[in-house]
């Protein structure tokens, strides 16, 4: 009976799944502090190279089967309930940048949480430009104040995969 039950199993046609749409590997972008003679600004009052650049973490990047490029970023050792804002770096001479996520709202920054961690998911139509660039707002707002320390990460993509 198995036998028989094998041998039909065997003859009748299977239906193939249909192939899922191409998403590409997954790029994975280590991001690291800028260095301290990169700096325009010094450091935060109150604060020491040590705490300012203790963050580190990593954007992956992948293009899904619709062209977009979904970003995922991962952070750790930033300043405890610190406000950030995320910079694509479009170009590096001349420097030219922009929010790295839809602009407005906040849409773009990131708080940490009391460990000094932050996750963030971002959906962009394009792959990103040259250099990513994570800036801290020492006074907490999100404008364009004096308050605003940039470069507390940075890190640089690659070309965009082809598909």
């Amino acid at each position: 009976m198995l036998v028989a039950i094998a041998v039909v199993a065997a003859a009748s046609p299977t239906v193939a799944a249909p192939p899922e749409p191409a998403v590409s590997e997954a790029t994975i972008v280590p991001l690291f502090p800028q260095k301290e003679r990169d700096l325009k600004k010094g450091v935060p009052p109150g604060m020491t190279v040590a705490s300012f650049w203790a963050g580190h973490g990593t954007a992956k990047l992948t293009k899904l089967p619709d062209g977009k490029i979904l970003t995922e970023f991962d952070f750790e050792g930033l300043i405890p309930y610190g406000v950030y804002t995320l910079w694509n770096v479009v170009e590096t001479e001349p420097f030219k940048d922009e929010p790295y996520a839809e602009f407005g709202a906040g849409k773009h920054a990131i708080v940490a949480d009391g460990s000094g961690r932050a996750h963030k998911v971002v959906q962009r139509d394009s792959w990103p430009g040259e250099e990513f660039l994570l800036d801290y707002h020492a006074d907490g707002k999100l404008s364009q104040a004096a308050g605003v320390y940039p470069g507390a990460l940075w890190g640089k993509f690659p070309a965009s995969p082809e598909r």
